[in-house]
């Protein structure tokens, strides 16, 4: 099952993309334009896009780090988490490496969360379908292994509150992952996707390649 979770997190990371998905972003921002024009403000907007896509793996990495350091050490189940996310998001060795510079350094403070949450969304604004699905990736986070503590479930909260999404919504997310991990049953994909309600043929290769 926990393999399964990991699986579902790197697809999920690349679901944030959907509203944003770069071809259809770079076929509205050119619709219209001619030759040269059209070239240049393609050009432009796919630089948009890489810099949206690398803030948001930033601030992303940043809040799992500190759910992962939230007892104190970094499993390895969480550890091999991480390294999934880096391995399927970052352009090149060089954004790989300073993501995973940024973890070991926002791992320290457990303190900032909410301000690191808020940040997030100034410089990320996304929609609160959007923000819900992060939040989501973060709940796979905590709960990859056994022990959910009150301080993992207490930086959750506060990254809720910074995202203006309620309290009740994030419990009955954890509920519901939490449930299927206890009923001592296999996960399937198909339960798996209606958890995270996505279609049941989004499978990761797929998703990949069409919003990386």
């Amino acid at each position: 099952m926990t393999l399964v979770l990991i699986i579902l997190v790197v697809l999920v990371f690349y679901w944030y993309y959907k509203t944003w998905g770069k071809q259809d972003f770079l076929n509205s921002a050119t619709r219209g334009a001619k030759g040269f024009a059209k070239g240049f403000a393609r050009g432009v907007m796919e630089e948009r896009m890489d810099e949206f896509k690398r803030r948001m793996n930033y601030y992303v990495i940043a809040l799992l780090a500190k759910i992962a350091k939230s007892d104190g050490r970094v499993s390895e189940n969480e550890a091999e988490m991480i390294k999934d996310l880096l391995d399927a998001n970052a352009k090149d060795e060089k954004e790989r490496a300073f993501l995973k510079a940024s973890f070991n350094e926002h791992k320290e403070n457990l303190s900032d969360a909410f301000y690191v949450a808020k940040d997030f969304l100034k410089e990320v604004p996304l929609p609160k379908n959007e923000r819900f699905n992060v939040l989501r990736v973060l709940v796979f986070m905590a709960l990859i292994d056994a022990d959910f503590n009150a301080k993992k479930r207490e930086i959750l909260e506060q990254i809720a509150k910074a995202f203006d999404i309620a309290k009740s919504e994030l419990d009955a997310f954890i509920a519901s992952l939490s449930n299927l991990k206890s009923s001592k049953k296999e996960l399937s994909l198909d339960e798996a996707f209606a958890i995270l309600e996505l279609p049941n043929n989004a499978d990761l290769n797929a998703v990949k390649k069409q919003y990386r």
